[in-house]
């Protein structure tokens, strides 16, 4: 079985760079039990909130991972209130601050803090990760925020530089035209943005003949749930493989990236320990099963995190990857747990809703929302308006998939409600949600 240049990456974090040895799954459990260890102690001692939180239990008698699944989670809204108890170090030492915007109208928002050190462990992330997909001398689009220092644009270009890559900051696509007509013009081999502009400037791109002979090695979506239909769409459109990447701004941006085999995420095991949790009895679940991603920060320096319940849901994949026997892999991401929707048995999400969706050929974007007597409301965003999507190419999209029986049972009835322009460009600061305004 080969060894993967990523797989190297942590290998060499564990026993150092001179080191040849065969690293093993124990040899990986036990670096992070003992960097648990020690975050949680550097936690305790220099950060107020988990003065609080750790002020009954001894880092030192953490022994395994059972031990370590009876330690409290870190909330988010414990991260929105009291941001600056969980700060380590002075402000001085604090090379970038990310405020998180809401989805809401009121209430705090998360300020996330991060060392000139924390912002160098994605950079080396990111500079390992996309060895995955690109090589030296290749030239990167990125269509993501790049402009300020510490930015997710800022610290893939660095991390590109090191081996050899040419990174090209444009930001989030408002233009998909331009972004093209730029494309067409300069030789660009990758490119890496929001799945959602990607699927837009896909589509655009093969609705006009003039951009036909545009082709790229890769492309990386990144910053948002990334359905298979997305990924279909835009693999076509560019004639080539297409990588996901799962992150947040908690992460430092960066959490696991694709393989070339293209089935899960290779976890960032050397700067976080992940598990899996049943949300509502708040046990750790064991490998297959699906649940609520929770992590805790091995090497942070500014603001750790211990137990950080992330709110998205996923499961650990059982099977060896073909590239390494050794990294766990976390399946692709469903959704976020507390907009799950019941219906009578059945479940919608944001995820399985765009794994629909965004098989309609005309549509590059929409919204939705379900309201009183159990309504979905969806607005759409065509890519000609002369021949908008209708709300018979909704119907069949959705009679199609994998939720077709919430409709065929009616159990959820569907009402398109037209065109809608002005829907807002997304960043990836804020993932897509399925509104629920149900009384």
């Amino acid at each position: 079985m080969e060894k993967a240049t990523y797989e190297e990456w942590i290998q060499k974090c564990i026993f150092g760079q001179t080191v040849n040895t065969h690293m093993t799954l124990k040899d990986l459990r036990e670096y992070q039990i003992d960097k648990v260890r020690k975050a949680m102690d550097y936690a305790k001692n220099h950060s107020p909130f988990y003065k609080r939180l750790l002020k009954d239990i001894d880092p030192c008698e953490i022994k395994n991972f059972d031990d370590f699944a009876k330690v409290p989670y870190t909330l988010s809204d414990e991260l929105r209130n009291k941001a600056q108890d969980f700060l380590c170090v002075p402000q001085y030492m604090i090379s970038r601050i990310v405020t998180l915007k809401t989805s809401g109208t009121t209430g705090k928002q998360k300020r996330l803090f991060f060392t000139e050190n924390d912002l160098e462990k994605t950079i080396d992330f990111f500079h390992n990760g996309m060895q995955n997909l690109v090589s030296s001398g290749d030239n990167i689009l990125v269509l993501m925020p790049g402009e300020s220092y510490g930015s997710i644009g800022d610290l893939l270009k660095k991390g590109l530089k090191r081996f050899g890559c040419e990174a090209i900051i444009l930001g989030p696509i408002k233009d998909p035209i331009k972004v093209l007509e730029f494309m067409k013009n300069e030789k660009i081999d990758c490119i890496v943005g929001i799945p959602v502009q990607i699927l837009k400037l896909a589509k655009y791109k093969t609705s006009n003949e003039k951009y036909k002979d545009i082709q790229l090695n890769s492309i990386l979506l990144s910053a948002d749930y990334v359905p298979n239909s997305i990924k279909e769409t835009v693999g076509e459109a560019f004639g080539c493989r297409v990588f996901s990447h799962y992150g947040m701004t908690e992460m430092g941006f960066g959490g696991g990236v694709e393989c070339k085999y293209l089935c899960g995420y290779h976890m960032r095991e050397a700067d976080f320990y992940f598990e899996i949790i049943d949300p509502i009895s708040k046990k750790v679940l064991p490998t297959g099963h699906e649940g609520e991603v929770v992590f805790t920060t091995l090497t942070r320096e500014g603001m750790p995190l211990i137990r950080y319940r992330t709110g998205d849901y996923a499961r650990f994949i059982k099977e060896p990857c073909k590239c390494s026997d050794v990294l766990p892999r976390m399946d692709y991401i469903r959704g976020r747990i507390s907009e799950k929707i019941k219906l009578q048995g059945l479940t919608l999400n944001i995820g399985l809703l765009d794994e629909a969706m965004f098989g309609i050929k005309g549509l590059v974007d929409y919204k939705a929302y379900i309201i009183e007597k159990d309504i979905l409301q969806i607005y759409a965003q065509s890519l000609n308006q002369n021949n908008p999507v209708s709300k018979f190419d909704i119907k069949n999209a959705l009679y199609s998939s994998k939720i077709a029986p919430i409709f065929k049972e009616e159990k959820l009835s569907l009402e398109y409600c037209g065109e809608l322009q002005n829907i807002e460009l997304s960043n990836g600061m804020l993932k897509r949600k399925l509104n629920n305004k149900r009384n």
